[in-house]
């Protein structure tokens, strides 16, 4: 039986112990009990910006790193079930990288790139529970499913510095990969995702205006009207 199987069957905190390898009162514990679950510290991005980094401590980090190992397992089933899953997204992936991610893009007239502001952030334990209940490849119980978001869930959304946020926000990038996909082939477009960061390119002598447009300088881009709607 694999594991997606396992876990759709699953129908409390107990049976996802079981699934975890963890008994039913030290997972509990960890979820509901488990004092000072996070340090949280400030790191520089690349460009100089802060970054908050919540850590998880060790007892939760190897718990998150289970799920991970879990939730990735689940996603090789349905990627080797379904041809609707293509390479969209490249970060966070085992085979895929920035390379893999630039590829569908080389030799284009236009390459436009967008960063979502604040995506780990915009991503609540409401959505990952829901996104586990109702979507088509999981449709988990709902008692698993909310267990499953309080463990990747801190302060109501996913923390940098998690094992499980990297999968968590490609689960639910996928919907937003879906729509943004149709949205490139509508305007003669290619489309990929790297974590946050989105990017369009086409052949075409002018860029689709739905997708962005330049000021008159041309040096100056912003995304259009579809795209910010999506």
């Amino acid at each position: 039986m694999s594991e997606l199987h396992q876990l759709q069957k699953a129908a409390s905190l107990h049976d996802l112990a079981a699934i975890l390898n963890y008994t039913p009162s030290a997972l509990s514990y960890l979820v509901y009990k488990r004092p000072a679950k996070y340090t949280q510290f400030t790191i520089s991005k690349s460009n100089g910006e802060p970054r908050q980094i919540c850590a998880p401590c060790d007892e939760l980090k190897a718990l998150q790193k289970q799920v991970k190992v879990l939730l990735d397992k689940c996603l090789a089933t349905i990627e080797a079930t379904s041809q609707a899953r293509g390479a969209i997204s490249h970060g966070f992936k085992a085979g895929h990288s920035i390379i893999t991610n630039a590829e569908p893009h080389k030799k284009r007239k236009y390459v436009f790139n967008v960063d979502l502001e604040g995506f780990f952030d915009s991503i609540h334990m409401g959505r990952i529970r829901g996104f586990l209940i109702s979507n088509k490849d999981f449709k988990l119980n709902p008692k698993v499913a909310t267990v499953l978001a309080q463990i990747m869930c801190h302060d109501d959304k996913l923390p940098q510095g998690s094992p499980t946020s990297p999968v968590a926000s490609n689960l639910i990038g996928h919907l937003l990969d879906l729509r943004l996909v149709q949205l490139a082939k509508r305007n003669g477009c290619s489309y990929s995702r790297y974590a946050d960061d989105l990017t369009f390119s086409t052949n075409k002598k002018e860029f689709p205006e739905e997708i962005a447009s330049s000021d008159e300088s041309g040096n100056s881009w912003s995304a259009g009207p579809s795209l910010i709607k999506i």
